[in-house]
């Protein structure tokens, strides 16, 4: 703890150098601005193709979906859609628009949009890793300039759920056309309450409110235009700066300060902090189930086993966050017990036995003259340092060398996504439902977001059951049965479940924390100055 503590000093002592380059500047010149630090930045904002929650915060507030989610993840609001029908067989939603929508451009958003946005979402031409959010589209057409028919293969029971994450942006197809490969990097046009500023990469997002902006969803009091005429998105990839930085009132809202800093934020006076009703953003290891290494299921159970969660959770997570003893936070809709996971050093040694994977001299296991090594990327972040440090600790102790690769965090996602050369990967996910989280697993989702190249007929037809089923306990059954394979055959290791803390500097009123895909503030529409 010295250590952290003298990390603070030094962020301190560098937090107004901070206020310089972080666009506090621009805060003080207009006292209308807030200042939201941020870690990580996103390679891009095309709502289709970038699934990082770097880029979701930002989309939330320049775009609209169709509708709108509550902090609670399942209940659904009027957006776009001022209203929806569904038939009886789940297969057809009638979506009627608001008629008085516009871009941030002026023009006027019309069913076009919304076909356009959700078509392209499908589109295989895309590659989006979201694309399966959508459900079997059969068709999406315009019936009418504000009336949308969207048709399914098959019943869906989360498509609206799905609708209100970021990657259901409505978006500005002649936009779209005119920038092709450089849209969503040089401005975006929504509709959302904010919109583009500038983007400075792995600096700052600068967003200017939409004046014209009325129809924000009935969770927030102020339906716009928002309160506050800019916020700044600040990317502060260092931890000791962004707890330096919130406690000094160098920047207004941070909800991710470092879990060694959370009890000290919340002594301080000049803060508030929040935490949301649900939230779920969980730390695990994928491992790519095609793989020499890591094709082999008892390596990987091997590998999940030898990890012992309490203690880095513990040590590293200094007790704030949960110990992932499941893929799927307990409390999460649909979550089961048969997904649950265990630490046990001495069953991993014996399935590295059984799998022939004798001790050499250096302690690390050899087959046939090959080093059991196995390559895992992850984000260059202090927290995946550290943690994966401790975990190769783990891994060793059983006789598993396991070999960090870690790009700058906003290119790490990209190369989990493309390269096909490595065993493992790191991640958190951030999820509303159990079935949002496991979806991934489906054979269909390769090669994203089944990154684990998971392939399995048992696994893909309980998750169509489960996506299709009328009554919440059959649902619920399936995806159970799902979370019990993905854990008897360790498609993934899971870690721990943060948690979310809104901290909220006194200059700021009408803050209010929202879990969705982690993201903290979704449109912020009640912000404000206090003082």
């Amino acid at each position: 703890m010295m250590k952290r503590r003298d990390g603070v000093k030094a962020g301190l002592a560098t937090a107004a150098l901070l206020l310089g380059r972080a666009g506090q500047a621009a805060a003080q010149a207009n006292r209308e601005a807030v200042s939201i630090l941020v870690r990580n930045d996103s390679v891009g904002f095309d709502p289709h193709k970038v699934t990082g929650r770097g880029a979701a915060e930002i989309l939330f507030m320049i775009t609209d979906t169709l509708v709108a989610l509550e902090d609670d993840q399942k209940t659904v609001h009027p957006l776009l859609a001022k209203s929806w029908t569904i038939s009886p067989d789940g297969l057809t939603y009638i979506f009627e628009l608001r008629d008085d929508v516009t871009f941030h451009s002026g023009r006027k958003m019309v069913a076009d949009d919304v076909v356009f946005s959700l078509n392209r979402l499908v589109d295989p031409a895309t590659r989006s890793p979201a694309a399966w959010r959508a459900g079997a589209v059969k068709s999406i057409r315009a019936t009418g300039p504000f009336t949308v028919e969207y048709i399914l293969e098959r019943p869906y029971n989360e498509l609206l759920l799905q609708l209100a994450q970021s990657f259901g942006a409505i978006i500005d197809r002649e936009e779209v056309t005119a920038l092709g490969a450089e849209y969503g990097s040089r401005t975006l046009n929504g509709t959302g309450p904010f919109r583009w500023g500038e983007w400075r990469p792995r600096d700052r997002v600068v967003l200017n409110r939409h004046e014209a902006y009325r129809w924000g969803p009935a969770i927030y009091e102020n339906r716009g235009p928002a309160l506050v005429r800019q916020v700044i998105w600040q990317v502060v990839p260092e931890e000791s700066t962004i707890v330096a930085s919130t406690m000094t009132g160098g920047g207004d809202i941070t909800y991710v300060a470092p879990e060694w800093a959370v009890d000290q934020l919340r002594r301080n006076p000049r803060l508030t902090v929040q935490e949301p009703r649900v939230s779920n953003y969980s730390a695990f290891l994928g491992l790519r189930t095609n793989r020499e290494f890591t094709s082999d299921v008892r390596v990987r159970q091997a590998m999940s086993l030898c990890i012992n969660r309490e203690e880095l959770v513990r040590t590293l997570w200094f007790g704030q966050a949960g110990v992932g003893w499941s893929y799927i936070n307990p409390g999460t809709l649909d979550f089961s017990e048969a997904g649950r996971v265990r630490f046990d050093r001495a069953a991993a040694d014996v399935l590295l036995d059984q799998a022939g994977w004798v001790r050499g001299g250096d302690g690390i296991r050899v087959k046939d003259g090959k080093r059991l090594s196995p390559e895992i990327i992850a984000a260059n972040t202090p927290g995946w340092r550290s943690r994966l440090g401790a975990i190769q600790g783990y891994m060793r102790n059983v006789g598993i060398e396991l070999r960090l690769l870690m790009p700058e965090p906003a290119a790490a996602m990209a190369q989990i996504n493309s390269s096909p050369n490595y065993d493992a990967y790191a991640l958190f996910q951030p999820y509303g439902t159990a079935g949002e989280a496991l979806m991934p697993f489906h054979s269909r989702n390769i090669p994203a977001p089944n990154r684990t190249q998971w392939r399995d007929q048992r696994t893909d037809d309980l998750l169509n059951a489960g996506q299709v089923a009328l009554n919440e306990a059959d649902r619920a059954d399936a995806y159970g049965k799902v979370q019990g394979i993905v854990a008897d055959n360790a498609v993934v290791i899971p870690i721990a479940h943060e948690k979310l803390f809104l901290f909220v500097n006194q200059r700021i009123a009408g803050a209010k924390v929202h879990g969705i895909y982690n993201c903290g503030v979704y449109k912020g529409l009640d912000l404000r100055i206090a003082r």
